[in-house]
């Protein structure tokens, strides 16, 4: 059977975590009164934090001045366009995790973040009374991710992938160009529950609830099926047979694009982004860990997207396998729909995969 020819062989595949990407660190012990901050340049190096709780947190006051010289640029993110640790709860347990609103809100002027459920591995944020861009940047000691903001005062929530360890929530608004100047921050420090749950719930990039399409679609197709194996392997295959590359989206999407899963599973076609946003949240409504990478591949470095899922007894595994006659092929789910029988110049032995954000 073609799952549990997979569940053997995919014991012998290459384990990948996410050390040893070839990312350069950002430091932020402190934050500099001008600096340019790049979430396209992180580290994977986890370091060990003193374990407190995440609702132990220190306010931060506000930044209400425009001054020149304390602007801070904050480029955009690339966009990925490419055409072809451990836990400790029980995987049953995973299930079903979806994102709940707390009454522990840091609130100034307009700006709220609640931060009631870090230590689930997540934020929500909102900001309101601005029509000027915002941008939410998450700052660890070792890494910093920038995301954009709406302007209408909803709730957008964003994953405390780093680990354990201390967080500056900040809220930035737009003065010109890619200047930023602080709106709010609120610092807390986070012990996670469970290692992976950063990769369980839904985010900004991985957009779902339990009324979605994808969640539905997903228990579907894993109907009386228990083994994580098996879920990737049905989800994905799905996936690569269903969802065809869109050409014309790849050429016109703007800067600021954010993958919606029910969209993509709608449409059948995305670019890069899509296929991982959708599978990440498939896998993760069954309770699968699952990152969403955005990087670069080829020696092009062609900005890609793709997963990593987290197995047990395994570790963290890149989605980019399948079994086909009685050879395991290097895929991903973008090369695997795409049909393209050279895709080996881009992705070779998988040493041209290089990560640079992890969601």
């Amino acid at each position: 059977m073609y799952y549990k020819v997979i569940a053997v062989l995919l014991a012998l595949t290459m384990v990948m975590g996410l050390a040893g990407c070839g990312q350069s660190a950002v430091t932020n012990s402190s934050l500099p009164a001008e600096s340019e901050v790049s979430s396209e340049a992180v580290s994977e190096t986890e370091t060990s934090s003193q374990e407190v709780s995440a609702e132990s947190a220190e306010e931060l006051e506000e930044d209400t001045s425009i001054d020149e010289s304390e602007l801070e640029q904050i480029p955009d993110e690339f966009m990925p366009l490419s055409d072809p640790g451990s836990g400790v709860a029980v995987p049953s347990s995973r299930m079903g995790k979806y994102i709940q609103a707390t009454d522990t809100i840091y609130a100034t002027g307009g700006s709220q973040i609640d931060y009631g459920n870090a230590a689930e591995g997540y934020v929500r944020v909102a900001q309101s009374g601005s029509t000027k861009r915002l941008k939410v940047q998450i700052v660890h000691p070792n890494k910093t991710y920038n995301y954009d903001l709406n302007t209408n005062g909803t709730f957008e929530v964003f994953p405390l992938q780093s680990g354990n360890g201390t967080y500056k929530i900040r809220i930035m608004q737009n003065v010109e160009g890619n200047k930023y100047t602080q709106l709010a921050a609120k610092e807390i420090n986070v012990t996670l529950n469970d290692q992976l749950s950063p990769f369980l719930y839904p985010s900004q990039y991985v957009n779902y609830n339990a009324d979605s399409q994808v969640v539905k679609k997903a228990a579907e197709l894993c109907n009386g099926i228990t083994g994580d194996v098996e879920k990737v392997a049905a989800i994905y295959s799905w996936i690569i047979n269903n969802v065809t590359y869109d050409q014309q989206k790849a050429a016109t999407v703007q800067t600021g694009y954010l993958p919606l899963p029910d969209n993509t599973l709608s449409t059948k076609t995305g670019i890069c982004f899509d296929y991982a946003a959708l599978m990440a949240a498939m896998l993760r409504s069954q309770g699968v860990p699952t990152r969403l990478i955005c990087g670069t591949v080829s020696a092009q470095d062609l900005n890609h997207a793709w997963n990593e899922v987290y197995l047990e007894g395994k570790g963290w595994v890149t989605v980019k396998i399948y079994f086909e006659g009685n050879t395991w092929q290097r895929m991903d789910p973008t090369f695997g729909a795409s049909g393209n029988a050279n895709i080996e110049q881009y992705i070779g032995d998988g040493s041209n995969y290089t990560s640079l954000r992890v969601y």
